[in-house]
């Protein structure tokens, strides 16, 4: 800071297009995006605003001549030069590199590739426009597809310029009208783009406003109306998913669907099903006729017990083996589980067992 009568002033260095830094080398990437033919506007944005920001693009624009040959600047101009030619080079895609001239100049390169790439203004516009009519959102999200128009949009205000008074006598502020006006043909072609079926009543309504809102409030509405959807959209999911779980189990439950053969039941040694699912532990369903429905150990005592008297009754003789038999069929239903009971229902007799 330095104080002259009584005012501080900022002493600013001034810097010259000559100057380097330990970061300008010749293998930087000044800019991401890759000259491919096609985008040449776009890259040749971008290596502008980069040599700008170095202030190094009087070397490309010819605004900074070549000095005489006895110039001290000579070789620094040659310097810078070469440097730049490395920079551009550097972000042209290496399969169209080599069809590049191979010059010493910035400037001359910087011509070569314009009069290469550089698409007539009347054709690139129509081309733009043509994009831009049939840019729709088709199932992209608001962010991706306004972003899509946005690209459009920057490149087309490249090409159409916003005219502007040059007299100096304008009182009427014509330059706001005639930009309030291009935001408004934005508004209409982002809310024509959007899919019907989601945003149609949202898009009715902010066009039923008057005045039309900027663009930038139209753009924050349709994303809080896509969150909103979003949400309730994933709640709708969620139910059915819990509603189409609850009918399987349900159905598997109650009619034994799905059964693996290959399973076998630890507790009845029958197969088709788990212990955890065997009716002599969890009892029979209200729905499965006259069985018992006490829990399932008094189930399985019953058994036992029967099975003890039929090895008792069985040392008599015949005739006791036969009334054993007569009690064990009278007395004792087919032991079966949730996944065989719509085997012993479809067929109306319940199995009897064979031991």
């Amino acid at each position: 800071m330095a104080q002259d009568d009584g005012k501080d002033e900022i002493q600013r260095k001034t810097i010259s297009p000559y100057d380097l830094t330990t970061n300008d080398n010749p293998g930087i990437i000044i800019t991401q995006v890759q000259l491919k033919g096609e985008n040449y506007d776009e890259w040749a944005r971008s290596i502008r605003t980069a040599l700008r920001a170095r202030k190094k693009f009087g070397f490309i624009d010819g605004t900074i001549k070549r000095p005489d040959e006895n110039s001290s600047d000579l070789e620094d101009w040659w310097t810078i030069n070469s440097l730049l030619v490395s920079w551009i080079r550097n972000t042209i895609e290496p399969t169209l590199r080599s069809t590049i001239s191979d010059v010493e100049v910035a400037q001359d390169l910087w011509t070569d590739i314009k009069e290469r790439f550089s698409v007539v203004n009347g054709s690139r516009i129509q081309q733009l426009k043509t994009k831009l009519a049939d840019c729709k959102q088709k199932g992209l999200t608001i962010v991706n597809y306004y972003g899509k128009l946005k690209m459009i949009w920057d490149e087309l205000a490249n090409f159409e310029q916003m005219p502007t008074c040059k007299c100096g006598k304008c009182t009427c502020d014509l330059g706001s009208v005639l930009e309030k006006k291009r935001e408004e043909e934005k508004v209409h072609q982002f809310l024509m783009g959007l899919d019907e079926t989601i945003y149609g009543t949202v898009r009715s309504n902010l066009l039923a406003q008057d005045p039309l809102p900027n663009l930038n409030r139209v753009y924050s509405t349709l994303i809080q109306e896509e969150i909103v959807k979003t949400i309730a959209r994933g709640k709708e999911e969620r139910s059915e998913a819990m509603a189409s779980a609850a009918q399987s189990t349900t159905t598997y439950r109650s009619r034994g669907e799905w059964k693996d053969k290959n399973v076998v039941c630890s507790n009845c040694k029958r197969s088709g099903h788990e212990s955890e699912n065997c009716f002599l532990l969890v009892g029979y369903p209200e729905w499965w006729g006259d069985h018992p429905r006490g829990d399932g150990k008094a189930g399985g005592r019953g058994r036992g017990q029967q099975q003890q008297k039929m090895g008792h009754s069985g040392s008599r003789g015949r005739g006791g083996t036969l009334r054993a038999n007569a009690v064990q069929t009278a007395g004792e239903r087919p032991f079966v589980s949730a996944d065989n009971a719509v085997d012993t229902e479809s067929s109306g007799t319940p199995r009897l067992s064979t031991e």
